[in-house]
């Protein structure tokens, strides 16, 4: 017995094999869809550390009481105290011109303050105050120490450095202009 060709036995198989193919691609397809999905889904958490407990907010030292009095001794000569002007660390001059405006007013517990910098290391900050206090000190004389502790999630926590307290936007604006003239960012901000 010998088989007949018949042609529509060899369409079929064409078909069949053209739909197994296709079959074959969609579950490649889906696996390959199903692999992104882990992988976009399966990054490691992110850690988080958590937030001591208590205020965010840095109270400046107590001052030390005051030293006994110590006997009144002569002022020292202009040449000495001349000398001893020009051994001091250099600072910004704050009024180069007698037509300046006045030094900014700082209140006891003002609503403005004036953001130095967003420091990621809380190590920094103590380190970072004296420096610019360092700079320029007859514009520090009366200024307190504010740090604000801001979460920003996946960017990582920011300690604001913020120099206060003003009671008015134009003594925290004017505070801000000194700074920016040494080179400094600095932002007025409501507290």
């Amino acid at each position: 017995m010998s088989r007949s060709y018949d042609p529509r036995m060899h369409a079929y198989d064409d078909h069949s094999r053209g739909a197994g193919v296709l079959y074959v691609l969609m579950i490649v397809i889906a696996v390959a869809f199903g692999g992104f999905l882990w992988q976009l889904y399966s990054v490691p958490e992110t850690p988080r550390i958590a937030a001591q407990p208590g205020p965010y907010k840095i109270e400046p030292a107590p001052e030390p009481p005051p030293a006994q009095a110590l006997p009144q001794t002569a002022p020292p000569p202009a040449a000495t105290a001349a000398a001893l002007a020009e051994a001091e660390t250099p600072t910004v001059e704050l009024n180069p011109r007698p037509d300046a405006p006045e030094m900014p007013t700082f209140a006891a517990n003002g609503r403005y303050v004036a953001q130095l910098a967003a420091l990621q290391s809380e190590a920094s900050i103590e380190p970072s105050w004296r420096r610019f206090a360092a700079r320029a000190p007859a514009l520090f004389a009366g200024a307190r120490m504010d740090v604000q502790r801001a979460d920003l999630g996946a960017r990582g926590v920011y300690h604001r450095l913020r120099a206060g307290y003003f009671a008015t936007s134009d003594d925290a604006t004017l505070f801000c202009e000194r700074i920016r003239r040494m080179g400094q960012d600095c932002i007025v901000a409501a507290r």
